[in-house]
């Protein structure tokens, strides 16, 4: 079981217990509005959601929490997207409890799993992305340090209207 310390959290392995609060935020439309491919609509989407994350197949999934309480207020992990002689390439995502934002947790916690998935867990690059529109989510990205590598003029299919995307990644070393 996986548990990291940062100056404000704890990340670690998903539980079963994790699951209401888990739900709130995968539910929570206002929060999933730039990830509405994976808005959950019941207890049991967001269940399946949960074990995906507790088998941490084909990635490294965490939950956030708050060092403090040590309960569930946000998700971050990377899926793995290759698999070379050299290490894994993965892709990052990650979400938190509206009450939690503006606290600089998720720069914390992202700056904390890039740590790991480059001295644990074999990665050798890890990409992520965003609408550019998403301020909060982009800078969140750059001070972790990622580097944006793509800017996808009306790439992506949003809310109705084709929008822009931010394609940022970053090497070990």
């Amino acid at each position: 079981m996986v548990k990291i310390e940062t100056a404000k959290l704890i990340l670690r392995d998903y539980r079963e217990t994790d699951l209401d609060e888990m739900h709130r935020l995968w539910s929570d439309k206002k929060t999933m509005y730039y990830l509405d491919d994976i808005l959950t609509t019941s207890i049991e989407e967001s269940d399946k959601y949960l074990k995906i994350g507790m088998e941490n197949a084909d990635g490294h999934y965490f939950c956030i929490c708050e060092k403090t309480v040590e309960r569930f207020i946000g998700s971050i992990g990377y899926t793995i997207t290759d698999t070379t002689p050299l290490g894994k390439i993965v892709h990052m995502g990650y979400m938190l409890l509206p009450e939690y934002h503006g606290r600089g947790y998720m720069t914390e916690a992202t700056k904390k799993v890039i740590e790991f998935a480059f001295t644990k867990d074999d990665c050798i690059r890890i990409t992520t992305g965003c609408h550019k529109e998403n301020e909060a989510s982009r800078k969140v990205i750059e001070k972790a340090g990622f580097r944006k590598e793509a800017e996808k003029i009306k790439a992506v299919f949003h809310d109705g209207v084709m929008k822009d995307r931010l394609e940022y990644a970053i090497n070990k070393n």
